[in-house]
């Protein structure tokens, strides 16, 4: 059972208990029951969930202090509203009472309910039709769905990004198959290629097609590196070293690759964050991030920001990434200030060969490196756009315990 039919059961016993209380005060009324009036309120107020009694034109009779907290209204200021301001959308009370009218009580009406400040909230409410007071009435229980919601939020976030990593994993171990066979052929081919260019005169027109065929057995053989990165199948140097250090050397070079029109702001806030891994791969990510950064920010310009920053994986931000480890990493963040990714798109960037980018413009093996070589340094990447607000590449590494 999950934690909303939990707590949907839970409502149900306490309304019912309420309901057994109002009997006792109802078969009273008429005559003077302070104490009973007085024992009732005291049970309500006890209670930790919203509750109030209204009439059916609205008019609210009673409620405990959980009901008055939740709204924001002060005791006096929520006896002088109808409770139809309390709901988003008006007409969602119609549809309530009609429920109600209907059956003689309502269980688990989902409603959107509106605060004094104008703050929505997802509810649940639990009613029965009581006499209260000598009149026909609502007893109605409010259960405020934005915890849950933001559970099931952040678990639906965690599947997707679970879905994706086991993707990833099947993806990696077809495509590291793929490359280790097919360097061995573009090996043979590279290799008689240049026995051919030694039997070849340099001024030959046969030699310039060779030429050809090696340059394109080079660009193949690039390809191949970069999948062997994205699969994590590559022998790499780790040592420690401060990853501020990689990125102040790294933007130096894309600087003199950028744009005029484009701004690229480098905020450190870590400079002694320190990373055991191959200085050469974390150059390659930037590369590679900035680069698309470039793409997406062509013609109209703006700005690129690569942060570095130190963060602890319970930090309420991380939490949501299920492969990431307890610790602490170093955070590398390369965002633009482009058009931004849509959702589809945002789900498949580190497939392998995936690409946006019109024909001979882009490998689709860019990202898929990058997600390789931060899982082979123990961390993880994530993507993060929305159309028309930008976009971030987030990569963890885990911080080394060493000092350099």
């Amino acid at each position: 059972m999950d934690n909303k039919n939990r707590e949907t059961e839970k409502l149900k016993r306490r309304v019912a208990g309420l309901e057994k209380t109002l009997q006792i005060v109802s078969r009273h009324s008429g005559r003077v029951e302070k104490n009973l009036r007085q024992l009732f309120e005291a049970v309500s107020d006890t209670m930790p969930v919203p509750m109030m009694i209204a009439l059916q034109t609205g008019k609210i009779l009673f409620s405990n202090e959980k009901a008055r907290e939740i709204f924001g209204f002060s005791g006096e200021d929520f006896y002088k509203i109808n409770t139809s301001e309390l709901y988003e959308t008006p007409g969602d009370r119609d549809t309530f009472l009609k429920a109600i009218a209907e059956r003689g009580g309502i269980r688990d009406f989902s409603a959107r309910l509106k605060k004094a400040d104008g703050k929505i909230f997802p509810a649940s409410l639990f009613s029965q039709q009581i006499i209260f007071e000598g009149q026909d009435c609502f007893l109605t229980v409010i259960y405020d769905l934005s915890e849950i919601r933001k559970e099931e939020e952040k678990r639906l976030a965690i599947e997707r990004q679970l879905r994706q990593t086991q993707k990833m994993e099947a993806i990696g171990t077809m495509a590291g198959g793929i490359a280790h066979d097919f360097n061995n052929i573009l090996s043979i081919i590279s290799g008689r290629v240049q026995l051919a260019m030694m039997k070849i005169p340099e001024e030959s027109r046969g030699r310039e097609d060779l030429d050809d065929a090696m340059t394109a057995a080079k660009r193949g053989k690039s390809i191949i590196m970069q999948i062997l990165d994205f699969c994590r199948q590559r022998e790499q140097e780790l040592k420690l070293f401060h990853i501020s250090k990689i990125v102040r050397e790294a933007v130096t070079m894309i600087r003199s690759m950028t744009s005029s029109t484009i701004r690229i702001d480098v905020r450190i806030e870590s400079e002694s964050s320190v990373i055991r891994g191959d200085p050469t791969h974390i150059h390659q990510i930037l590369m590679n991030l900035c680069s698309n950064a470039n793409y997406a920010l062509r013609g109209k310009g703006g700005v690129i920001e690569i942060r570095v920053e130190e963060i602890s994986s319970d930090s309420q931000e991380e939490t949501r990434i299920p492969d990431l480890r307890p610790g602490l990493y170093a955070r590398l963040t390369v965002s633009d200030s482009g058009p931004g990714i849509d959702k589809k798109v945002i789900e498949r960037v580190f497939d392998p060969f995936f690409t946006t980018k019109p024909s001979g413009e882009g490998t689709g093996m860019g990202l898929a490196a990058v997600h390789g070589i931060v899982q082979s340094h123990g961390g993880t990447v994530i993507a993060e756009s929305e159309p028309g607000k930008g976009t971030a590449f987030h990569c963890y590494f885990p911080l080394a315990t060493e000092i350099v």
